[in-house]
């Protein structure tokens, strides 16, 4: 038997388990945050994954769920940084400089790509723009606690986890199990970030 944790294959419906997060919530979550954050009208970029990797299109598709519907909204630039912060800091350095004041905020599709983001975005003295990733990695996390960044999505990976080895254990002794696990995503700001942060 086999059971996919966390992102998706293409041949998943061939998999007798699945324990994940549906990633499309998370670009929604992203989308809406940006929207509370800033209201109705702004000019945004988007730091995708891996092109090709279920987590970066499922996040692309939710980001658009929410973002292609709003009027006063306008998307800039939507980039690939394959997750890396290194990418995600030269694209954010380039943005700055072409779009300047239009720029108002940054999706990311996760929390190393947003917390590179945002130091750039320091370094340039563009405090301004909100930016926003998932995870909720320590470091991200820590820049939550600090106020530099503005929020991250949870990704619950010890439950995917855990609820993964149930699965499988329970497969191995030839039970029944429910297929699919989707484990919610869940908004992290400094309103909520204790909860979450290891100091």
């Amino acid at each position: 038997p086999v059971v996919l944790v966390n992102a998706l294959t293409s041949n998943a419906d061939q998999c007798e388990g699945i324990s994940s997060s549906n990633d499309v919530d998370a670009g929604e979550i992203l989308a809406n945050f940006v929207i509370d954050k800033l209201g109705d009208t702004g000019k945004y970029a988007h730091l995708q994954g891996v092109i090709g990797n279920t987590a970066a299109i499922q996040r692309t598709e939710g980001i658009h769920n929410v973002m292609d519907k709003q009027s006063g909204w306008e998307m800039l630039e939507e980039q690939s940084a394959e997750w890396l912060g290194d990418k995600a800091s030269k694209f954010t350095q380039d943005w700055i400089s072409l779009y300047g004041n239009d720029l108002n905020a940054i999706l990311c599709d996760n929390d190393d790509m947003a917390v590179a983001a945002r130091l750039a975005c320091i370094e340039a003295g563009r405090e301004d723009i909100v930016v926003i990733g998932v995870d909720a990695t320590q470091a991200a996390l820590a820049m939550v606690v600090d106020g530099e960044l503005d929020g991250t999505v949870r990704q619950d990976g010890t439950t995917q986890g855990a609820e993964a080895v149930r699965k499988a254990i329970d497969l191995a002794q030839g039970k029944e199990i429910e297929r699919e696990t989707w484990i919610p995503f869940t908004l992290v700001t400094k309103d909520n970030v204790d909860e979450f942060y290891s100091k």
